[in-house]
């Protein structure tokens, strides 16, 4: 899990929109509807979470590939090829 949050944290009443039928079924079946719609935000920020370090880490990636075809590589002094 990528995300860290404080479990303990205090719960906040929310107000949001869901498909009552949908709402109807889970409440029908016992799962606890806050719960699951948190897990489900959870997963969500986790998700969102890993694109942004994906998209930070292929920026690196560029630059020092831009960088090392222009200048070549620190290392290239040490190596013998």
């Amino acid at each position: 899990m990528l995300t860290r949050y404080r479990e303990d944290a205090p719960k906040k009443p929310v107000n949001c929109s869901m498909n009552s039928d949908l709402v109807a079924q889970a409440k029908a079946m016992g799962i606890n509807v806050s719960a699951a719609a948190e897990a489900g935000l959870l997963t969500a920020v986790e998700q969102a979470e890993r694109r942004r370090i994906e998209e930070e880490t292929a920026a690196i990636v560029a630059y020092w590939n831009e960088y090392e075809a222009q200048f070549g590589s620190p290392a290239d002094e040490y190596c013998e090829i």
